[in-house]
């Protein structure tokens, strides 16, 4: 697919023939979207723009245009008919695709890497009509084989195929012709880094994506307390985020709580200028008791660390709420609601200046408790619109990430996500190779692709002390530094464990799936992991 990803402001009907073609087709096949062309012509220059170019090297080129809506024609020409019922006027859709694949088609013939090196191509056009059935024949110059209707799309590759089969296209192109076809009309100027450029497209998308899914909090506005599940990759952290941001603009005091520290950490800095406050659930505890000159002694003890801060932590924050009514806030927004422990829920309702009545959103995902299967409870309206698409991962990190674990409400993709690269898995012999293999991969990414090293995240199932860098904390010339860390270099990369790095992301992740730990790590824990990454996912296990 060129390109990668589908551009924000293309039109909907284009969307989709985009996602069929990138579903339905071959992988040997090309598509280029949106091809323009600006060439001479007898009086004045020739310029265009033809939806879809499609190469199929077994037989040659064919060009689609693209009609949306109802289209007709009638003897004063052709029309379409919106979804509001309006008419509109349409150029002719047959004229369109015909002169732009054969102003294309003449400017291969004569263009240095393609025509000139003594390739030909044979070529042919079709019409797209995405929202409309059609029985027959559009007159004599547009017949039905070479028309693809709505019901077409169901069975794209067969569809087009019929366009080459009733044009008698079966001129085979060699493999280097193929890539000198590519050349001549998009790789001129190739971009300093492939992954880079990539990154750029895909960004674009996940940014649309995710704007789609903060629609669910309009529907949600007149709700004072609502909780919202959703799985892993599916922007339950940037609409927590944005119903604080909305609930802060009302002037009141609104607290915004997680569970895990380095993504309280992340969020407030995000929280600058939002006028709420990030905290993690032990922070609020422990902040509220200090105003109130209450004692919050953490055990030295590791053994009974975590019974003081299940029971004993909450039971202080109660207290000072008792001492300190005017710290109690108007709303809080709850992110990471499945780490909430069932007795934490009534001390948020007890932080609230309304009690019970006061405003109470909580976004969770079951199927990534640290405790167990725990939930918001039924005080909170859950509701029924989950959020089902995953709006962070690319299509190749998601579909290797679900096959990780069975989760108990599976997400999925949505046909417009970009398809991403490849998911790479790197077996190594021993830790000496692993060790080498992390260093090289970090060097290809940061060095030759250009990514910023504050962009790759090494996630791991052991900590830096056990794993192959605990001698120098290094990769190659790379500094692995925890999220902790500050004024790191700027070739520094971050090495957390998996569990650290939850509710977080990076652009690129390298995943180190290692025997042995404190924890046994099971596979919705490598499912979690795989998701933290945005655009590109390499996995390193010993044989």
């Amino acid at each position: 697919m060129i390109p990668p990803s589908i551009a924000p402001e293309t039109p909907g009907s284009e969307r989709r023939v985009y996602g069929r073609l990138r579903e339905a087709l071959p992988d040997s096949w090309t598509v280029m979207h949106s091809q323009r062309f600006l060439l001479p012509g007898n009086r004045r220059p020739r310029e265009g723009e033809l939806d879809f170019l499609i190469l199929n090297p077994d037989r040659g080129v064919i060009g689609l245009e693209v009609k949306g809506g109802q289209v007709g024609r009638t003897a004063d020409g052709w029309y379409s008919v919106d979804r509001h019922g309006e008419r509109h006027s349409i150029k002719d859709p047959g004229r369109q695709a015909s002169g732009a694949i054969f102003a294309i088609g003449e400017y291969l013939n004569d263009a240095r890497g393609f025509g000139r090196r003594g390739f030909r191509c044979q070529h042919g056009w079709g019409v797209v009509f995405p929202d409309t059935v059609v029985e027959g024949d559009l007159g004599p110059d547009i017949p039905r084989p070479i028309i693809l209707d709505s019901d077409d799309l169901a069975n794209m590759q067969s569809s087009v195929e019929r366009i080459f089969d009733y044009r008698r296209l079966n001129g085979p192109l060699p493999e280097s012709a193929a890539r000198a076809f590519v050349d001549a009309l998009h790789e001129r100027f190739p971009p300093a880094s492939t992954l880079a450029f990539l990154f750029r497209f895909e960004d674009e998308d996940f940014l649309r994506l995710t704007d789609e899914q903060l629609t669910l909090l309009d529907s949600l506005a007149a709700h004072k307390r609502a909780a919202i599940e959703g799985a892993a990759g599916t922007g339950k952290t940037v609409l927590a985020m944005e119903k604080a941001r909305r609930l802060a603009t009302t002037g009141g005091r609104v607290l915004l709580l997680c569970f895990n520290i380095p993504l309280a950490t992340h969020l407030r800095r995000q929280a600058q200028t939002g006028g709420f406050t990030v905290e993690t659930f032990h922070q609020t505890c422990e902040r509220l008791a200090g105003l109130a000159g209450i004692p919050f002694r953490v055990p030295e003890d590791s053994r009974v660390q975590s019974a003081f801060y299940e029971e004993e932590a909450p039971i202080l924050m109660l207290q000072a709420l008792q001492q300190l009514p005017e710290e109690r806030y108007d709303a809080i927004v709850v992110d990471e609601g499945q780490d909430f422990l069932p007795d934490w829920w009534p001390c948020l309702d007890d932080a609230l200046k309304e009690g019970n009545d006061g405003t109470l959103y909580a976004f969770y995902d079951a199927d990534q408790s640290i405790y167990g299967d725990y939930r918001p409870p039924d005080a909170l309206d859950v509701i029924e619109n989950r959020l089902v698409y995953n709006c962070r991962n690319t299509v190749r990190i998601f579909e290797y990430a679900t096959r990780q674990a069975v989760l108990a409400s599976a997400p999925r993709i949505r046909v417009d996500a970009p398809q991403g690269t490849a998911v790479e898995e790197v077996l190594c012999g021993n830790a000496d190779e692993l060790a080498r293999r992390v260093a090289g991969t970090l060097a290809r990414v940061i060095d030759d692709e250009g990514i910023s090293a504050s962009r790759v995240a090494i996630l791991s199932t052991r900590t830096i002390r056990s794993s192959p860098f605990a001698d120098d904390c290094r990769a190659g010339r790379f500094p692995l530094v925890s999220l902790d860390a500050e004024h790191a270099s700027k070739d520094a990369v971050v090495f957390e464990t998996l569990f650290r790095f939850k509710g977080l992301e990076a652009d690129v992740v390298l995943l180190l799936v290692l025997p042995g730990g404190a924890r046994r790590v099971e596979p919705i824990d490598v499912y979690v992991a795989a998701t933290r990454a945005r655009h590109l996912l390499v996995v390193f296990r010993y044989v």
